[in-house]
């Protein structure tokens, strides 16, 4: 009982299992990772090639809004390092900037939901996906030595509010639909 009740940190005071927890997290991790392998197969939009959809934060955002801050910790970094180490990336400049990415937009989301009442998970994944693109930005001005590059930061942060709101309304209708006890 005691292990149960320490588990429930969930949004909503939802209480499960430990083991429900592990197999949910899991199964969303590994959501991520798929999402995240087949976006990074994907082509670059046309006007903007280095901006992508963001399709894995949808695991993210459920993880945080379903099961709390150290689930959403553990999928988002989780799928860093998994698609990286997939893709041939990890530890290379794509997989610092993404890691970068991750922990800019898990701070901002999960601060959302801690402290801003009244945020939904459409709120949380736009302002995620904008501290995402921000912090990547910064990172890749830092390798390049560079703040050119800072110059495409205006049109990509406006874009990643648009897409990542779309990411929050599909990241809600999955919670939704996630039965948890």
């Amino acid at each position: 009982m005691a292990s149960t009740l320490a588990y429930a940190d969930a949004p909503g005071g939802i209480v499960i299992s430990p083991s429900r927890r592990v197999a949910v997290t899991s199964a969303l991790l590994a959501s991520a990772c798929v999402l995240g392998l087949v976006e990074a197969a994907l082509p670059g939009l046309p006007v903007v090639p280095w901006l992508r959809l963001g399709l894995a934060n949808i695991a993210v955002v459920v993880a945080l809004a379903a099961l709390g801050m150290r689930a959403a910790t553990i999928v988002s970094l989780g799928r860093v390092g998994i698609v990286g180490l997939a893709t041939g990336t990890l530890l290379g400049p794509a997989s610092l900037m993404a890691g970068a990415g991750a922990l800019a937009s898990l701070a901002v989301m999960g601060a959302l939901s801690r402290y801003a009442t009244g945020t939904s998970p459409v709120g949380w994944s736009a302002a995620g996906s904008a501290a995402h693109v921000i912090a990547q930005f910064t990172i890749a001005a830092g390798l390049l030595g560079s703040g050119v590059v800072l110059s495409l930061a205006p049109l990509s942060v406006l874009l990643a509010l648009i897409l990542g709101a779309l990411v929050g309304h599909l990241a809600l209708v999955a919670v939704s639909r996630l039965r948890m006890g």
